[in-house]
C-alpha cells in the first residue's frame, strides 16, 4: 500500500502537470513553442544535408560529448561540498517524509522524479541538430541518445553530489579526505591531458581527439563512462556500449546504496537545502533576486566612494565581494567551454558562425544582475537624479565579468582561429555590446511586463525584443563584409560596424525604459 502511494504520487503529479498547461494559457503557449521549434529543427536539419556531403569523424564529436559530460558531473558533484543537491521540494519536506513510508522508499521516489528534471535540462542539446547532421552525419535518434547521455550524467552528478554531502556535512576532516579524492582525480586526469598534447603542440586539435577517445578519459568515473556509451551507439561499437552501461548502472547503484544508508533520517540535511531552493524559485516567480547566507565575517562597514546615482556602483561591488563571488558564473564557465568546444570542431565555417554561435550561447546566462534586486527596494527610487543615470550606474558593475568572460573566450578562439590582436580587440568589443544589449532587452520586459508571474511567455518576449534590437547591428554587418572594404583584417570593419550600432540602440532602449524606477510598484 505504502509503494503504491509512492506510486499514485507520481501519477497525479504527472497528470496534474499536464492539467497546468491547459489551465495556464502561457505554459500552453510556451510548450507549444518549444515543440514547434524541437520539430522545425529537425525538419530543416534533415533538408540541410545531400547525398554528397563529406562528414568529419564522428571520433570528433565523441570527444567534445565526453568533455560535456565529464566537465558537468564534475561541477554539479562539487555542490556536495557546499550545500548539497536535494531532490526533494518543501512540500515532499512537509508531508512525504513526515508520512509512515520508509525513507528508502522515499529516496527513491526523488531520485525517479530527478531523472525526470535532468531530463528537462538537456533540452538545448535537441537544437544542435541542424549543425551536428551537416558536420557529422548524426540522425535524430542519435542526438536523442546524446540528450539520454547528458542527462544522465546530470542525474549521476546530483546523486553523487547529495551522497558527498550527507556523508561529509557534519565531519570536517571527512570533508577534507573526500575533497582531496575528489580533486585528486580531477587534477590527475587535467594533468595528464597537458602532457599527453605537450608531446606535440603542432598537432594540438587531432592530439585532443585522440585523448578524448582515449581509454584513459573513458574511464573518467562517471561522465567518461556515459560518454563511451554514446560513443559507443555512435560507431556501433557494442563492446564499448556495454562496458559503459555496466559502470554506470554499478556506480549509481552503489551511489543510491550509500544515500540509503547514510542516514535514515536525513530530514534535516536537506531542509535547509530545500528552504533555500523554495525561497530561489518564489523570487524569480516574482521577479526579485535573493542571495543565500553562508559564514558572516563584520569587517569593514559602509561606502567609502560614491554619491548621488554613482553610489549604487560601489554598493554593488561590495556585495559582490561580501558574496565572495568569483567574477564568473559556473553557468557562464560551462557556456564557455562548450562555445569553445563548439569552435574547435566547427572553425572551418569561419568566425562569424562561431561569434553567431557564442553571442547566442549569451543571450541564455545575461541578467540584469543586481539592478533587478534594486528595483524590489525604495533606495533606488528616492535618490535625487535622473532615472537614465541610476540605471547606467546599476548595471555597471556587470562591467568586469563581461569583460573577463570575453577575453578568455576570444584569446582562447584566437589560439584555434589564427585571429590577428586586431580581431580579438574588435570581437571583445562586440561581445560586450551583446551583453549589455542583452541587459537592455531585460530591462524592456521589465519596464513592459513588470512582475508578470508567466516567466515562460516573458522569456519568448525578450527574444523576439533582442532580435529586434540586434538586428541594425547585423545589416549593417553584412553590408560592410560585402562592401569589399578591410582594416587591418577582414573581420575588423564588420564586427566594429555591429558595435557601433549596438551601442547607440541599447543606451536607447535604455534611456526609453527609464521609467521603469517612476512607476513601480514595490512589494
Amino acid at each position: 500500500m505504502k509503494t503504491n502511494a509512492i506510486a499514485y504520487l507520481l501519477s497525479k503529479k504527472l497528470k496534474n502537470s499536464i492539467k497546468q498547461l491547459f489551465k495556464n494559457p502561457a505554459r500552453l503557449i510556451y510548450a507549444i513553442v518549444i515543440v514547434a521549434l524541437i520539430v522545425f529543427v529537425a525538419i530543416s536539419g534533415d533538408k540541410s544535408v545531400d547525398e554528397n556531403t563529406v562528414f568529419r569523424n564522428p571520433k570528433e564529436l565523441s570527444a567534445g560529448i565526453t568533455a560535456l559530460y565529464i566537465i558537468m558531473f564534475s561541477f554539479i558533484s562539487y555542490n556536495g561540498f557546499k550545500n548539497g543537491a536535494t531532490m526533494f521540494k518543501m512540500p515532499d519536506v512537509n508531508l512525504l517524509f513526515t508520512s509512515p513510508i520508509h525513507p528508502r522508499k522515499t529516496l527513491f521516489y526523488g531520485l525517479f522524479q530527478q531523472l525526470g528534471t535532468s531530463l528537462l535540462l538537456g533540452l538545448f542539446i535537441l537544437y544542435q541538430y541542424a549543425w551536428l547532421h551537416s558536420v557529422f552525419g548524426i540522425t535524430f535518434v542519435q542526438l536523442l541518445f546524446i540528450l539520454l547521455g547528458y542527462s544522465l550524467s546530470v542525474f549521476a552528478a546530483q546523486l553523487t553530489a547529495m551522497v558527498i554531502y550527507s556523508f561529509t556535512s557534519y565531519d570536517e576532516k571527512k570533508k577534507k579526505i573526500v575533497a582531496t579524492l575528489f580533486f585528486g582525480i580531477i587534477i590527475a586526469y587535467a594533468l595528464g591531458l597537458v602532457m599527453f598534447l605537450l608531446k606535440d603542440m603542432d598537432n594540438v586539435l587531432p592530439n585532443l581527439i585522440t585523448a578524448g577517445n582515449s581509454i584513459f578519459v573513458r574511464l573518467m568515473p562517471a561522465g567518461g563512462w556515459i560518454g563511451g556509451i554514446v560513443t559507443g551507439i555512435l560507431v556501433n561499437d557494442f563492446s564499448m556500449i556495454m562496458l559503459g552501461v555496466v559502470l554506470t548502472v554499478v556506480y549509481i547503484a552503489g551511489m543510491t546504496i550509500l544515500l540509503s544508508f547514510a542516514k535514515q533520517d536525513y530530514y534535516e540535511d536537506v531542509l535547509k537545502t530545500s528552504e533555500e531552493q523554495q525561497m530561489l524559485s518564489s523570487a524569480q516567480k516574482e521577479g526579485r533576486t535573493i542571495e543565500s547566507v553562508g559564514k558572516v565575517k563584520i569587517g569593514k562597514t559602509g561606502l567609502t566612494k560614491g554619491e548621488g546615482a554613482s553610489a549604487f556602483y560601489y554598493k554593488h561591488k561590495l556585495e559582490e565581494r561580501r558574496a565572495r563571488r568569483f567574477i564568473l558564473e559556473p553557468v557562464t564557465i560551462v557556456f564557455m567551454i562548450i562555445s569553445i568546444i563548439f569552435a574547435i570542431f566547427m572553425k572551418n565555417f569561419g568566425i562569424v558562425s562561431i561569434f553567431a554561435y557564442t553571442t547566442y550561447m549569451q543571450m541564455i546566462s545575461v541578467k540584469m544582475g543586481r539592478f533587478s534586486k534594486e528595483l524590489s527596494k525604495p533606495y533606488i527610487y528616492l535618490v535625487p537624479e535622473s532615472s537614465f543615470k541610476k540605471i547606467i550606474y546599476s548595471i555597471a558593475q556587470s562591467f568586469a565579468g563581461f569583460l573577463a568572460e570575453a577575453v578568455i573566450l576570444y584569446i582562447a578562439l584566437a589560439f584555434i582561429m589564427k585571429l590577428t590582436p586586431y580581431d580579438v580587440v574588435i570581437l571583445v568589443l562586440a561581445r560586450l555590446s551583446f551583453s549589455y544589449m542583452y541587459t537592455a532587452g531585460n530591462i524592456l520586459i521589465q519596464r513592459v511586463f513588470g512582475t508578470l508571474s508567466s516567466r515562460t511567455l516573458i522569456y519568448i518576449f525578450y527574444m523576439l525584443a533582442v532580435l529586434i534590437m540586434a538586428a541594425p547591428g547585423m545589416v549593417a554587418a553584412i553590408l560592410v563584409s560585402t562592401s569589399g572594404w578591410f582594416l587591418l583584417s577582414q573581420h575588423v570593419l564588420p564586427f566594429l560596424a555591429m558595435t557601433l550600432c549596438n551601442i547607440p540602440i541599447t543606451l536607447l532602449v535604455i534611456y526609453l525604459c527609464r521609467n521603469v524606477l517612476k512607476y513601480a510598484e514595490l512589494k
